[in-house]
């Protein structure tokens, strides 16, 4: 069972009652009158008091008046920004984002991104007002002022900024805020600096953004240009921009904080929500002072009473109005997908989706955004909310949308299809409106590219309604949007079948999710026992939770949580895709371009084919060494953790060992010889294949990368730690592992020719390379790390022996360089022998933050 039902009531009567007048006031003493109306004592007092020479009216006469919920005057002769307070002591949400961007994926800094939130308050001191953020880590949900006063002044709050008073009429002050918007706040130098560089606002070349700076009765938003220089600049910010001055714009939000209607909702382990966490130090003794509530919108019925009510206020996304078609109209349905989820919980039209008006601001906090978001590279998308950090209701949710990647499902469909004539010929066309590509040989690519466009809709949309991850919904029916979906490629008569690459619609788990979240109780219900009610319903149709925690990290060992895979069975799946490889790579070749492409332009399409099967190979191997649990909670009937069987890691080991031979990585000759060194003007990308051949293609490192990405999972130190380690004497034991690694990589026998001899020996490298890191790595147990040594010796002595039997000239120097690197790392281990540079595979996620 959950919280008890006593805790939740107590929970919402103390949120309601006490909590939204969670004390900062309490840590400073109250004002007095005086203070309230600018009288300060002796210290403030004569002739040389700028606040006291001139009322608010006199000082701002020949300003812009914008009033809203914060008032603001512009002067727009010095470029300064006021802003009228009376209300000191009032809690407001402070928002800031990234209006602008750098385009650059390693570095982040995107168009429409949000920044620090925080509660805040002004306080007014002498000349200036602080302007003052909760610390809200840490709380008191109590009705007695003193105990929540107690938690306040135990943990500091932070000043976020001082704004000088320059004029005042009454309670009011008119302060100077240009230094607060003109500064850096969403930590824009630090990331523009990454580890050996540093920026710095140039003030004297940043400014007001007027254009964007406008006032609300509900909110004020202000938007400024500021420009970061360097004398040692970031060479990465140099691919897209000045690198020695970089001009971004970033906004800055004053909302006023939601009304005490809303009713926050506890997060269940067993349902993927999002939302503030907090330790509460009213919690009774031997209760749990972790709080955690789910973020979620405000959504009310017009009649509770009915199943089925329209909402008194619907949740509207808008689209940006950049966004090109055919994309818009496959965002639009993709995210609109999740009305469905909405009428299960009861609420008939309450999710909408439309265009931005074109009269409105993206960056207005009064709308929910999805921006089509452009960067030099593919990179991730994004949800994300501005929300109210007491209780977690969601205020803005706003999506980040790369456009990259519609591109790239593209060009990863045309290296599978291959679509276009022998001759390069194409009824494609360009269209001269958006640029993107009209229906022709490939339309099968972009109807399949489309299709994964609304999946990812729908998908970022889910975070902006409180939705975390789900990686286990794909092993049961691809029932979540919430999950990395990887393209379900059939194949039927020996052709590869691309009808259901991508599901269509919201999922049964993400229907069971929102009617958790979202579902209006009935006034007087026991909200734990509804909730609960709720969750056992999903566990009795097998919804399984498994989130990123659970799933990103190599070491994990859930086989029902990976990222871009399919099916329950993983390696039923890892044959098909194997399968599918196969079938791609024979059909591969100058079919993949369209006309006026030049042959280099051939392996970006060969890389994501050559690597199809490296997601679902991450899945496979999650079995070995692997544990199917669950986050259950006590009562609820779930199996909390249960042993992979032996046979099946057997299974596992076996198949992902396939993955090692040289006839699995073994590139056609008739590939090879289609993809010449790129040509003048070709841009470069870390798309491709790295190389030690220069200019050409390399197959060796192709197949050393594949072969590393198996070795890398399977000699992860904590995974070997747990196949080590196990105190049921049943699965596969590390030993094992190392013994059939060992055996796949150096065979008794050779390989038939000299090209699969040059693979083998090429894996070979990696084996020992992976070993020696494996055996060096202190983090690792010190059982883990003798096995790996252990394995190191022998392979040392044997190839030694085989160096010795064997004196052709190539496989001796092979052999006896393996021996003697591995000879050199266990005499030495403080120094590790020299090595070749690793070389870096090319990305499969999209590149930069994980999201």
């Amino acid at each position: 069972m959950g919280p008890t039902t006593d805790m939740r009531l107590r929970m919402r009567c103390l949120f309601l009652a006490c909590f939204l007048s969670f004390p900062l006031a309490d840590t400073l003493p109250a004002q007095t009158s005086d203070a309230a109306t600018g009288s300060q004592g002796e210290a403030s007092k004569g002739n040389d008091n700028p606040a006291k020479q001139k009322d608010i009216a006199a000082f701002t006469k020949d300003m812009q008046h914008l009033p809203g919920f914060v008032d603001m005057h512009v002067d727009k002769k010095t470029d300064r920004v006021y802003l009228q307070l009376s209300r000191f002591g009032e809690e407001l949400l402070y928002a800031t984002a990234q209006a602008s961007g750098l385009g650059s994926n390693p570095i982040g800094l995107d168009r429409g991104s949000l920044g620090p939130q925080h509660v805040i308050e002004f306080r007014r001191a002498g000349q200036k007002v602080l302007v003052m953020a909760k610390n809200l880590r840490f709380r008191a949900l109590s009705d007695n002022a003193r105990e929540r006063l107690a938690v306040a002044e135990s943990f500091a709050p932070s000043v976020i900024g001082s704004l000088p008073v320059k004029a005042e009429t009454g309670g009011a002050v008119l302060v100077d805020a240009t230094a607060f918007f003109i500064r850096d706040a969403t930590n824009a130098a630090r990331k523009l600096g990454g580890s050996g560089s540093s920026y710095k606002v140039d003030k004297e070349r940043s400014a007001l953004w007027l254009a964007r700076t406008k006032a609300f009765p509900d909110n004020s938003e202000v938007e400024v240009l500021l420009t970061f220089t360097s004398s040692k600049p970031n060479r990465e910010v140099g691919r897209t921009a000045n690198s020695q001055a970089v001009s971004l714009r970033q906004h800055h939000s004053f909302i006023r904080l939601p009304d005490a209607n809303y009713k926050p909702r506890a997060f269940d382990p067993r349902i993927g929500f999002s939302g503030p966490q907090f330790q509460d130090y009213a919690a009774p003794i031997g209760e749990s002072m972790h709080r955690h509530l789910i973020a979620r919108h405000r959504l009310e019925k017009k009649d509770p009473e009915q199943p089925l009510s329209e909402p008194i206020k619907p949740i509207v996304y808008y689209i940006d109005p950049g966004t090109p078609e055919p994309v818009r109209s496959a965002l639009k349905e993709g995210a609109m997908w999740w009305a469905e989820a909405f009428a299960a919980a009861g609420f008939r039209d309450a999710f909408q989706v439309e265009i931005l008006p074109e009269d409105a601001d993206p960056m207005d906090v009064r709308y929910n955004m999805i921006h089509w978001v452009h960067r030099r590279t593919r990179g991730w998308s994004y949800g994300a909310s501005i929300r109210d950090p007491r209780t977690g209701e969601i205020i803005k949710g706003n999506v980040l949308l790369g456009s990259l990647r519609v591109r790239q499902d593209h060009m990863k469909f045309i290296g599978l299809q291959a679509p276009y004539s022998e001759n390069g010929a194409c009824a494609a066309a360009m269209s001269p409106s958006a640029g993107y590509l009209m229906p022709g040989d490939d339309e099968l690519a972009q109807k399949v590219a489309l299709m994964r466009i609304r999946q990812l809709a729908a998908h970022e949309v889910g975070h902006t309604l409180g939705l975390s991850h789900n990686f286990a919904a794909s092993t049961y029916g691809r029932e979540s949007v919430m999950d990395y979906p990887a393209p379900l490629v059939g194949i039927v008569g020996g052709k590869l079948d691309f009808s259901n690459a991508y599901d269509v619609g919201i999922g049964e788990y993400d229907k069971w999710a929102i009617v958790y979240g979202y579902t209006q109780l009935h006034e007087g219900a026991d909200e734990a026992a509804e909730l609960d009610r709720i969750v056992r319903v999903g566990l009795r149709k097998g919804f399984t939770f498994l989130t990123d925690q659970d799933a990103r990290s190599a070491a994990t060992g859930h086989p029902r949580a990976s990222l871009w895979d399919n099916g329950d069975d993983p390696l039923a799946q890892l044959e098909l895709e194997l399968r599918v490889r196969a079938i791609g790579l024979r059909k591969f070749g100058i079919d993949a371009l369209r006309p006026g492409a030049t042959l280099a332009t051939l392996e970006d399409t060969l890389v994501p084919l050559y690597l199809h099967h490296r997601f679902q190979l991450e899945a496979a191997i999650k079995l070995i060494g692997g544990v199917d649990f669950r986050h259950a909670v006590k009562g609820d009937g779930q199996l909390p953790i249960a042993p992979i069987p032996e046979q099946q890691q057997r299974r596992a080991l076996a198949m992902v060992l396939g993955t090692l031979k040289p006839e699995f990585l073994q590139l056609d000759p008739r590939i090879v010889k289609r993809i010449p060194p790129k040509p003048p003007g070709h841009p470069s990308t870390s798309e491709r294949f790295p190389r030690s051949t220069g200019q050409l293609l390399d197959p060796l490192a192709m197949a050393s990368i594949a072969a590393d990405m198996t070795m890398a999972g399977l000699l992860n130190a904590e995974r070997a730690a747990r196949l080590e380690n196990r105190g049921d004497g049943q699965g596969v034991s590390f030993v094992t592992v190392l013994y059939e690694l060992v055996r796949t990589v150096f065979p008794d026998k050779r390989a038939p020719n000299s090209e699969l001899l040059r693979l083998q020996r090429a894996v070979q490298v990696v084996l020992v390379d992976r070993l020696i890191d494996l055996a060096g790595n202190t983090s690792a147990p010190a059982n883990v790390r003798g096995l790996a040594e252990e394995y190191l010796a022998h392979i040392a002595r044997t190839n030694t022996e085989r160096a010795l039997s064997d004196l052709e000239v190539l496989p001796h120097a092979h052999f006896m360089a393996l021996a003697r690197r591995i000879s050199a790392f266990l005499e030495r281990r403080d120094r590790e022998p020299a090595r070749a540079p690793k070389l870096k595979s090319p990305p499969g996620s999209p590149i930069g933050s994980e999201k």
